[in-house]
């Protein structure tokens, strides 16, 4: 009689805890619907009022448009007229594509009309201040070479050298300075075209590390490399060498005497690598922080013109890579390079 009674006892508490499981299990599958329903309109109504285009695919049909896009592609646009059709009523419009998972896909279109526009006047500014420039000071450089040969012939009082000297200098900086904003108007102004052919990352990095090394070794300033041999990118050599020379140098620059660069690089998903090269200088301020790899923005006032990070990451972009800054926890800048591998 005991054993039975036992054995009720503990039917009914394995059946309360059982009960109790369920319940529970109810609940959090409840609440778990609930929030999926709640994200479910939320996503929606984000999605419906987007102040841009978007288009909701699913294995490339076209599932959903959003008010934007109702509005001015029409009810039943297929996806190949939509790429087809990137410029209407006088805009321009690119197309970014947002993965959610391996079926669904939003794609949206961006008015880009504003900005090639300013582009192409950026451009024609550029080029407008090539020409103009180059002219005048032909013509004053020839006539300062004149007035040269007649000095040396003609007087002997030393402050008027010492003058004219000062002059010629000043000129000479002037004509150095020139030589690099000419030469830096095609990655300012125009597309950068690259004639692409396999490349070794290491390969690349260690002949930016050449270059570099005569600056290193006078600052004393070590540098680390962590690289594995078998990572391979697809673009220009000589492109991709000046951009990570352009890196090195500025973290050599800002590095204080005897301290170390680190440049290592990781796999960042399976179809990039990411490179970072970091120092031990004073960084910037956080505040300055977006306006790193903008034209003529300076890390130092008495060095450069302060184009040596745009046309990097001009550079890094036209190979389909993305150029990025951190501030690390200690002190220093770490320069993030994110290129595609083949």
């Amino acid at each position: 009689m005991s054993d039975l009674i036992l054995l009720l006892v503990i039917l009914l508490v394995v059946s309360g805890s059982l009960s109790i499981f369920l319940l529970i299990s109810y609940f959090k599958t409840k609440k778990a619907l609930e929030l999926a329903e709640f994200n479910k309109k939320l996503f929606e109504e984000i999605f419906h009022r987007l102040p841009v285009e978007a288009i909701l695919i699913k294995d490339a049909q076209i599932l959903k448009l959003n008010q934007k896009a109702l509005e001015n592609l029409g009810g039943n646009p297929t996806i190949s007229e939509i790429k087809k059709n990137l410029h209407r009523k006088g805009k321009k419009f690119d197309v970014f594509e947002i993965n959610l998972d391996s079926q669904h896909k939003i794609l949206i279109l961006s008015d880009i009309t504003e900005r090639e526009s300013l582009r192409e006047a950026y451009q024609i500014a550029l080029s407008y201040l090539s020409h103009e420039l180059k002219t005048p000071f032909a013509i004053a450089y020839g006539y300062l070479e004149r007035l040269d040969s007649l000095l040396q012939r003609k007087t002997q009082d030393n402050e008027i050298m010492a003058l004219y000297e000062k002059t010629k200098e000043s000129f000479q900086r002037l004509e150095k300075l020139l030589k690099k904003l000419f030469s830096s108007i095609d990655y300012l102004a125009k597309e950068i075209r690259i004639k692409r052919e396999s490349l070794k990352l290491k390969e690349i990095i260690e002949e930016a590390l050449f270059w570099v090394t005569p600056l290193a070794e006078q600052k004393q300033v070590k540098m680390e490399l962590n690289l594995e041999e078998d990572i391979f990118l697809e673009g220009s050599s000589e492109l991709l060498t000046q951009a990570f020379f352009n890196i090195l140098e500025n973290a050599v620059k800002a590095s204080p005497e005897g301290e170390k660069v680190y440049i290592k690089a990781l796999p960042y998903n399976f179809k990039h690598i990411l490179i970072t090269i970091r120092d031990k200088g004073p960084g910037v301020i956080p505040e300055k922080l977006p306006l790193l790899g903008m034209p003529f923005f300076k890390l130092r006032e008495s060095e450069g013109m302060g184009l040596g990070l745009f046309i990097t990451k001009r550079i890094i972009e036209a190979h389909g890579g993305e150029l990025k800054f951190n501030l690390p926890k200690e002190r220093g800048l770490e320069v993030q390079v994110f290129l595609p591998i083949r």
